[in-house]
């Protein structure tokens, strides 16, 4: 009798485990209601039209009010995922960084910098946009409130340097072809809408035609009562004749803001 209530508590103990999993606080973080959480992305590609310079692998290190968690620069199109901070104002400070062995003389210098109020218990994306050489940083608050039972949240951003007004399109999955965003302009941002879940194949067209930008991004897993943000990074066409780095060419990035694992439910 011992051994089967000590088999039922294992299995009650377990199913506690995975039902506290199954709806997971924004990436990265435990629940701290106390603080503010802020990721860093890096959108913003090595725009250089000189080949010496193109050679300098540019990334960027962004410090939180003069302090730098990182332990190496953030090369383009990486985040940082969620860190939490004390609430009150935030400077983001912008360095670029020099990547040894391969680029010319030269020492980091400052690129951008913003300073924006954030509040207990709220979400915010800070993304350094443009190129390494001329870089704006958008702030964003990031609503992660789960969606309707069963759907899923999706944010849209035009972060291309040259892409210029675009529409995004699902193509394969779930109701496709279904527009998701029409006429998103340069720096444009579409807040969330909610969708269906599924593995979808998207598309990045010229607004207003069926002219397609890039390639199509296919297996892009959206899974319910999750938060993601998708953007356009790199260059439609990129800079003649210095940068010819093919990971700056134009791409549709994406990652999970808040994630619930379908596998546990």
């Amino acid at each position: 009798m011992k051994l089967h209530i000590h088999k039922y508590l294992a299995f009650l103990t377990a199913s506690l485990i995975a039902l506290t999993a199954c709806e997971k606080e924004p990436v990265g973080l435990g629940s701290e209601p106390d603080k503010a959480k802020i990721i860093f992305v890096n959108a913003a590609p090595n725009g250089a039209a000189q080949p010496q310079l193109a050679r300098r692998e540019i990334a960027v290190y962004p410090y939180f009010n003069e302090v730098n968690y990182n332990n190496s620069p953030l090369k383009f199109p990486w985040s940082t995922g969620y860190r939490a901070f004390v609430p009150g104002t935030m400077t983001i400070r912008m360095d670029t960084a020099r990547s040894i062995g391969t680029d010319p003389p030269g020492p980091g210098a400052t690129v951008a910098q913003v300073t924006f109020d954030t509040q207990a218990d709220t979400y915010y994306s800070v993304y350094a946009i443009g190129t390494v050489q001329n870089v704006e940083a958008v702030v964003l608050t990031d609503d992660l409130s789960l969606p309707s039972p069963g759907k899923a949240k999706l944010r849209i951003m035009n972060f291309s340097p040259d892409a210029g007004p675009v529409d995004v399109v699902i193509t394969g999955g779930v109701a496709a072809p279904v527009t998701i965003a029409r006429n998103l302009r340069s720096k444009g941002v579409q807040e969330f809408i909610e969708v269906d879940p599924g593995t979808y194949t998207m598309e990045v067209r010229v607004a207003g035609t069926t002219t397609r930008i890039g390639t199509a991004r296919s297996n892009m897993i959206i899974d319910a009562n999750s938060c993601y943000s998708i953007w356009t990074a790199g260059f439609r066409t990129l800079p003649s004749p210095g940068n010819t780095f093919a990971g700056y060419g134009f791409d549709l990035r994406y990652h999970a803001n808040r994630w619930s694992n379908p596998l546990v439910q």
